[in-house]
Parts: C-alpha cells; structure tokens; sequence
C-alpha cells in the first residue's frame, strides 16, 4: 500500500523523514502535578487583561475568526517593522514551514547550525531537501566561516537560531550581516528574544533582503497553547507565504488574547524581567556545583554539561522525574550522553530544582 501510494506524491521521501518529535508534551499532560521544566514553556500565566480577552473570544467561536489584520498591524509596531513584511502564523512553527516549502524542493540543500531547534532539520528533509549540518565552535559561538563554506549552488535557505536553542546565547548583528552576505536566504528563529535581553533582527529586514525572522507569541507571551507567532520577511516573498499558508490558521482566542498583550508593554517588561532574573539566580546555583557545567543563556532555560559529575544525561532525568520535575535530555539537538537542559520555572519550581542538583552534586 505505501509503494502504491508513493507514486502518487510529490515528495514520496516523506515516509523516510523523521518528523519532529513532540511527544515528551503528551508526557507532560499525563504527569499532572509535575514540574515541567523541560519543553521552554513560560512559568507565568498570561494576564487577567488577556485571559479576559480570550474568554470574550470563546463566546463567539460560532463564528469564522477575522484575518487578525489589526494583530498584524499591532505586531508590526512592536517588533519594528513594515506591516507588509509581517507574516501571522499558527505558532512560528508554521511560518518556518511555510517558508521552508516555498524555498527547499526536492535535491535542494539547507546549511543549519548546530545543535538548534530541530524543526529546521526535519522539516528540509520532508520537504525533499538535504540539510547540511555546521557544527557549533566548541565553546558554543557561531561558525561563520564554516556556514559560508557549505554554501553551494544547492542551497536554498541557511536555518539560525537567536537565541539559540540549546545553547542559549545570541548572535550579532556582525555575525549575521557575515552569512546574509552569501545572498541566500537566512532564516532566525529568534523564539526566546522576549525573555532576555538578546539583540532584535527584526528591523534588518528592510535593508536584507534575503533575512527572514521568525518570533513568537508562546514563550515570554505565555500564549504557547493558543499557537500564534510571526515571520518578519521581505513584502514579496511575505505575499508568497500569505498565499501558500492555510486560509483560518489563527483562532479567534488567540488573535484577541495577542491584542490584549500587545496592549500591555508594562506586562511584557515585567515577563522578561522576572525570567531574566530567575535565570540568572539558577545559572548563578549551578555554577557552585561539583560537575556542573552550565551554559550562559539568554532564554528562558539553561544548557549544562554534567560529564564531569561521571552521570548520564539519562540518569538525571531519571532521578528528577523521581521527585516530580521533568528535565530534557538533548539527543534531539543533537548532544548525546552528558547535556541537561532545565526550563526556568516559578520561584518555588527553581527552588526545588536546585535544592534536587545540590544534593545530586555536593
């Protein structure tokens, strides 16, 4: 049956593509009374101002939603861009995709560095594409000169990530202006901007014509279930991915909860403020423990290196889940064997996490 029905599709390679694997989430929901401090999810429920606004959604949802063209607008104001630029999406996940279909086809090439976001790998390869992958410098910096030497005639579309997920750090805008010199198209995930003080790239889209980015309502916002993000990208290739995306991919809660926040900067301030200062307070922890290695980050999470404690990665896991908190370990990016990486969470969530890792590593 799937040798007849391969014959009949334009990218018959997508029964050998890996998708992206989200299951440690349906994990999460069945561990109730768990600390979820392994999928990046925001500590902070949103504001009543915005829950309010999704309520008054909900009441209508016999209803089509609009095209959110005010959201679009709000959501171009704040990140610094033209509204025409401005592509709204069922979480950035799905700007990514789109963009990604209408760059990469069959036997093109993407350039991605690595460790990262795993969506830009497999989403190449369901596409038809090959990713080509650039490691990370050892101590984590951006191998400029390497990406630009995997650049061939092949490739279609360099996949970043600001700040990067793991790693947690940022790049420049010296280091992205280096690769944009290519003239390929160079996507940014930059879905952790909100929830530190990393550099916006936003407002480069104007003058780089080949910069796409990609930002997001679910992490800082505190949105994630309700699946809303944008892509910041040249007006042409924007009317491309405005044709190609789905028509109704944003519900109507979302676009008004993203209204309301938008509304409210104080709030959004407030957000980054407290997962900046709570990241720093458990960094500043880890960094006090035997075998710890943990990684500056500009996210809402932490990357660390335990091979020094002589533990697993997978041992860990093990023993937090025995006291109720989920951690990730990080073969999915691409780091096997000895890197945990641990989500900020509320006060008394960071707490018990570093109370578990002292006594793990006294």
């Amino acid at each position: 049956m799937i040798d007849d029905l391969a014959r009949f599709l334009a990218l018959p390679g997508v029964f050998d593509a890996k998708p992206y694997d989200a299951t440690h989430h349906d994990a999460a929901w069945r561990l109730v009374g768990y600390d979820r401090m392994m999928s990046n999810e925001c500590p902070l429920p949103p504001s009543p101002r915005v829950l309010d606004a999704a309520r008054k959604a909900l009441e209508v949802v016999n209803l089509y939603p609009n095209s959110g063209e005010d959201v679009r607008q709000a959501t171009a104001a704040f990140c610094g861009a033209p509204v025409e630029s401005v592509v709204l999406g069922n979480g950035s996940t799905e700007v990514l995709d789109v963009v990604t279909r209408l760059l990469v086809g069959h036997g093109d090439e993407t350039v991605v560095a690595v460790p990262t976001y795993a969506f830009f790998e497999t989403q190449t390869r369901l596409c038809g594409g090959t990713p080509v992958l650039v490691p990370l410098r050892d101590d984590w910096s951006l191998d400029t000169d390497g990406l630009l030497a995997a650049v061939t005639p092949r490739t279609k579309a360099v996949f970043l990530c600001s700040p990067n997920n793991p790693t947690g750090n940022g790049w420049s805008t010296g280091q992205l202006e280096a690769v944009l010199a290519a003239g390929v198209p160079t996507v940014v995930d930059q879905a952790y901007l909100e929830c530190g003080h990393a550099e916006s790239f936003a407002p480069l889209v104007a003058s780089h014509p080949n910069l796409v980015v990609t930002r997001t309502f679910s992490k800082a916002f505190g949105l994630a279930a309700l699946r809303i993000g944008y892509g910041v990208m040249h007006p042409d290739l924007a009317d491309a991915a405005l044709r190609l995306r789905i028509p109704f991919s944003l519900g109507l809660p979302a676009l008004w909860a993203v209204a309301a926040a938008l509304e409210d900067p104080a709030d959004i301030e407030a957000r980054r403020e407290f997962i900046s200062s709570e990241r720093d307070r458990v960094f500043n922890g880890l960094t006090k423990l035997e075998g710890v290695e943990p990684y500056p980050s500009e996210g809402n999470f932490i990357l660390m290196n335990v091979a020094a404690s002589g533990r697993t990665n997978d041992e860990i896991i093990r023993l937090a889940h025995a006291e109720r908190i989920l951690l990730r370990a990080m073969g999915s990016h691409r780091l096997k064997g000895t890197h945990v990486r641990v989500t900020i969470g509320r006060t008394e969530q960071n707490d018990r996490f570093l109370d578990l890792f002292g006594r793990l590593f006294a």
